[in-house]
């Protein structure tokens, strides 16, 4: 555990660009520590001879509705409310610099 020190986390939240303190990279080295011994008790599980499943239920189930196309409306009137309408889309503003 070595490796993962608090100058570990803080350097990776600096490079994510956050900027943390001593205590909060303590506690994330906490966090990662208890993260790390439960993995570990998972990896202690016997899986041998258990076949791989793709599925997690026996029987496939079914939870979504078959798809119905209702109340469709024209370009014109879904556009109609736009503040600005180019090449039949609704143009707004760059937000990303």
């Amino acid at each position: 555990m070595e490796e993962y020190s608090v100058e570990y986390f803080k350097k990776l939240a600096h490079d994510i660009m956050f900027d943390i303190s001593d205590q909060e990279a303590l506690e994330l080295q906490d966090d990662f520590k208890e993260l790390v011994s439960e993995i570990n008790v998972l990896d202690e599980i016997n899986t041998e001879g258990v076949e791989e499943m793709v599925y997690p239920f026996e029987m496939e189930t079914h939870f979504l509705r078959e798809d119905v196309v209702e109340n469709v409306i024209s370009q014109t009137d879904a556009l109609s409310n736009a503040k600005s309408v180019k090449a039949g889309h609704v143009h707004v503003p760059k937000v990303v610099k």
